[in-house]
C-alpha cells in the first residue's frame, strides 16, 4: 500500500478541501504570481520607492531565472501527474514542478512589502499575507506540492533581501534627482499595463480577471502621478 509522504499529506489537506468559494478566491489571487504582473508591480514601485521598486525588479528577474534554472535541473512531476483526483484551477501542469515559480515571485513582493513598511506596519502584514495566499493557491489549485512553494518562496525572498543588499551603494539620489528618473519608470508602467490589458494571458487561467483591473488601475495611478509631476515641476 502507498505511503504518503509529508509533502504528499500536506498537498492533500490543501488540495482537497475545495468548494466553489475557495475556487473563487484562490482562482484569482493565485494569479498575483504571474511574471508580467509582478513586473508591473515593481514598476509602479518605482515611481515612489525607486531603489525599493529597481531591487524588487532586479530580484523577481535574478530568482526567475534561478528558479527556471532549478525546474529544468530537477525536472520534478507535478501532482496531476503522480496522483489521482487532483482538483486543478486552470490548466493541468504536468513538469517542472520544483520550485514554484509564481511562488518565488510572490517571495519577493512578500519581502517587499516589510522593506515598504515597517514590521509594525499592519499595512506589510495584509500585502505579505496576500502574497503568501498567492503562493499557497499553487497548492489547492493542484499544480505545486507544497515543497515546490515553500523552495520557491524562501529563493524570492533570499534574492530580495540579497539584491536589498547590494543596492545600498546604489547612487540613487542622483537618479531621482534626473528628470528622465519618472519618466523611465512610467514609460515601463504604461508598456506592461498595455499588454496586460491587451490580450495578456494570464496564468492560471481563473485569475484573468486580474489583467484589465490590474492595467486599468496602473493607468490610473501614472496618470495621477504624472499630473502630480507636471504641476509640482
Amino acid at each position: 500500500m502507498h505511503e504518503m509522504s509529508l509533502n504528499e499529506s500536506l498537498f492533500r489537506l490543501i488540495n482537497d478541501a475545495h468548494n466553489m468559494v475557495l475556487d473563487a478566491l484562490f482562482g484569482l489571487v493565485s494569479g498575483l504570481g504571474d511574471g508580467l504582473v509582478v513586473a508591473l508591480l515593481c514598476a509602479l514601485l518605482m515611481l515612489f520607492r525607486l531603489r525599493l521598486g529597481m531591487v524588487a525588479l532586479l530580484a523577481f528577474i535574478v530568482s526567475g531565472l534561478l528558479a527556471q534554472l532549478l525546474k529544468r535541473l530537477f525536472d520534478a512531476p507535478r501532482p496531476p501527474a503522480v496522483l489521482e483526483h487532483v482538483h486543478v484551477l486552470g490548466a493541468a501542469l504536468q513538469s517542472h514542478s520544483f520550485p514554484s515559480g509564481h511562488a518565488t515571485s510572490d517571495g519577493v513582493m512578500l519581502a517587499a512589502a516589510f522593506l515598504l513598511w515597517p514590521a509594525r506596519d499592519a499595512r506589510a502584514w495584509a500585502v505579505a499575507g496576500l502574497f503568501l495566499l498567492a503562493a499557497i493557491g499553487r497548492i489547492y489549485g493542484g499544480v505545486h506540492f507544497p515543497l515546490d512553494v515553500a523552495a520557491g518562496l524562501l529563493l524570492g525572498i533570499a534574492t530580495m533581501g540579497l539584491c536589498w543588499r547590494w543596492s545600498a551603494g546604489w547612487p540613487v539620489e542622483r537618479w531621482q534627482a534626473s528628470p528622465w528618473s519618472w519618466k523611465v519608470s512610467g514609460m515601463i508602467v504604461a508598456i506592461e499595463a498595455a499588454v496586460l490589458g491587451l490580450g495578456y494571458h494570464i496564468q492560471p487561467a481563473t485569475a484573468q480577471l486580474l489583467a484589465p483591473v490590474l492595467s486599468v488601475a496602473a493607468l490610473f495611478v501614472l496618470v495621477r502621478y504624472w499630473k502630480g509631476q507636471v504641476r509640482d515641476g
